[in-house]
């Protein structure tokens, strides 16, 4: 009986918010010029900093940015606090919306940027001025300023740690560059001009080409001039070895024969290999988790790209059905997906993280785990095109892959010397692009979409606040 009542409690209190939100608006009336941003552009790093800067200063009565950290490289951690200043904030709900965390999945730092935006400039939109009475939003749009930055190279998801991977003892001493200044990064393979690539050329993906007994043969290596001259090319690249989304201070590396049984092993493969060197080993993590001490936050959402769906904890076992807080954050979770999908018009799932893959150590499981804040995983993005909703894709389609020949007098200008490479005999090098690398400079198309169907996904988030138990601090951790 008192579990009944519990849950009916439950369910009365994360209803009752909704009812009491009028109509969120759409786009602000009126949009300053220094506001006037492109949502469906790529933004450097500097210039997002310059965006929230603009603002946060465009309505100071209720929004302040601040430094929360500082990365490996120096680029500092922000966050724009938006709330309405008027009304003391021990009466509110704390909010956290947490981006990119994976360098290479920007598009979650521009739906951060938007949701920040959107509150700002529509704060005197009855819906949005009673959100501001009422709760205390905190976005950190980017967690991993270097790995954004880095992305623009190339892809990739880690932060930057330094790290000697060729063992020279100088890190970072072979980073992938462009010696063709085509701005990607290519696979480059020995051969001739009149030789048939025919089985580069339609290759249905790298992948499908690691396959092929031509790719050994002819296969260089990644695009670089082979700085550190071994005779290997880009073999000390500019990344961590680290995924940061594995590295709280929570269930670190949990991986045992009684928890995982002895031959799927799947949470070591999604953790232990790049969970870095200790917990919250990295500056960007112990910012994030001090962060979430210090601040009385309820409920946050991190955004991600790579599938779209809403996920909720566990990362590291499976889902708790005796656990009341989780179950009313499953439901939550499905009408933030059902949001998204209703304004993108794509498809979006929802489930249990450790039911869409096994992992430790991740920020919605350090987050509920450590202090009782709920925690929701949103992926806004997957590239791809088959024509069916309930495959979850943007129903995008990426550039075609390109090759591209160049002689060896013209890579030897370049920097690039085939002999050191083994491949003294070859006439020149085929530079293979493929669509995912030349789309790091470039948003994916409709992402105005997807920034507003990540809007609508956190606002049900938040009109689902509060309930339940609300953040725990451990004495220890105090």
């Amino acid at each position: 009986m008192k579990r009944f009542v519990s849950l009916m409690l439950a369910l009365i209190i994360a209803l009752l918010p909704q009812a009491a939100f009028a109509t969120a608006p759409g786009m602000p009336a009126s949009v300053p010029e220094d506001l006037n941003i492109d949502w469906n552009a790529r933004y450097t790093f500097a210039e997002l900093e310059q965006q929230m800067k603009a603002i946060a200063d465009s309505c100071p009565e209720i929004s302040e940015m601040y430094e929360i950290g500082r990365t490996w490289q120096e680029r500092a951690l922000w966050c724009v606090e938006l709330t309405n200043e008027a009304v003391p904030n021990e009466n509110k709900t704390g909010i956290g919306v947490f981006a990119n965390i994976h360098g290479g999945e920007r598009e979650s730092a521009s739906s951060a940027m938007y949701f920040m935006w959107w509150l700002a400039l529509n704060a005197k939109d009855p819906y949005v001025a009673d959100l501001l009475d009422r709760y205390v939003v905190y976005v950190v749009p980017v967690i991993n300023p270097d790995g954004y930055e880095q992305s623009f190279v190339i892809n990739t998801r880690q932060n930057m740690r330094p790290r000697d991977l060729n063992g020279d003892g100088v890190p970072f001493s072979d980073p992938y560059t462009d010696i063709n200044g085509d701005g990607y990064i290519s696979y480059l393979f020995a051969g001739a001009a009149d030789d048939d690539i025919s089985w580069l050329k339609d290759a249905s993906s790298i992948y499908a080409l690691y396959r092929d007994e031509r790719y050994q043969q002819n296969y260089i290596g990644r695009e670089s001039p082979d700085w550190d001259k071994n005779g290997i090319l880009a073999d000390d690249p500019r990344n961590s070895g680290i995924d940061m989304n594995r590295t709280f201070d929570y269930q670190w590396n949990r991986f045992d024969i009684e928890t995982v049984g002895s031959e799927s092993g799947v949470i070591g493969a999604n953790a232990f290999a790049n969970a870095g060197p200790a917990p919250a080993s990295e500056p960007e993590i112990q910012a994030v988790q001090n962060f979430l001490i210090k601040k009385d936050i309820d409920a946050l959402a991190t955004l991600h790209t790579g599938i779209q769906c809403v996920l909720y904890p566990w990362c590291y076992k499976p889902f708790d059905e005796s656990d009341e807080e989780l179950v009313q954050m499953k439901a939550v979770s499905e009408r933030m997906a059902a949001a998204f999908q209703q304004t993108t018009g794509r498809g979006f799932y929802t489930k249990s993280s450790y039911e869409d893959y096994p992992t430790s150590a991740e920020m919605i499981d350090y987050a509920y785990g450590r202090l009782n804040i709920h925690a929701y995983t949103i992926e806004v993005y997957s590239a791809g095109k088959s024509g069916n909703i309930e495959d979850c894709l943007w129903e995008n389609e990426l550039p075609a892959a390109t090759v591209q020949y160049y002689s060896a007098d013209e890579v030897a200008a370049m920097g690039l010397d085939l002999a050191s490479l083994g491949k003294a005999d070859a006439e020149g090098v085929w530079f293979y692009t493929t669509g995912s690398d030349q789309m790091v400079n470039k948003a994916p198309e409709e992402q105005d979409v997807m920034v507003e169907g990540c809007r609508d996904a956190l606002l049900k988030m938040i009109e689902a606040e509060p309930f339940g138990q609300g953040k725990t601090v451990p004495e220890w951790l105090k």
